[in-house]
Parts: structure tokens; C-alpha cells; sequence
């Protein structure tokens, strides 16, 4: 699964998420944008002690 596929599946989900979990759905989005805007495409396998700050 890409960065791209989760963030646009977690967009669908939040749709139909309660209300008090929708800040969760928002946070992970903003974080797997930032991932893929920073060029990182396997987070569960990356080493991010390697990465720049």
C-alpha cells in the first residue's frame, strides 16, 4: 500500500468516523502527507534515525 492509497482511504473513512475520533483521522492524514511530501514511501520500514532533520 502507498502513502497515497492510505491517506485517500483514510479521506473516505472519514467520512463515516464519530465525530470525537475525526481529530485522529485529521492527524494521520497530515502525517502520511508529510511522509510523502518528504519523499518517503515505505515508513514501516524506514530507518528514521538515518533521515535529515
Amino acid at each position: 500500500m502507498t502513502n497515497r492509497e492510505a491517506i485517500d482511504s483514510l479521506k473516505k473513512i472519514r467520512t463515516y468516523t464519530a465525530a470525537g475520533l475525526l481529530d485522529v483521522i485529521e492527524y494521520l492524514i497530515k502525517v502520511l502527507e508529510k511522509l510523502e511530501k518528504e519523499g518517503v514511501t515505505d515508513p514501516l520500514n524506514t530507518d528514521f534515525k538515518k533521515l535529515k532533520n
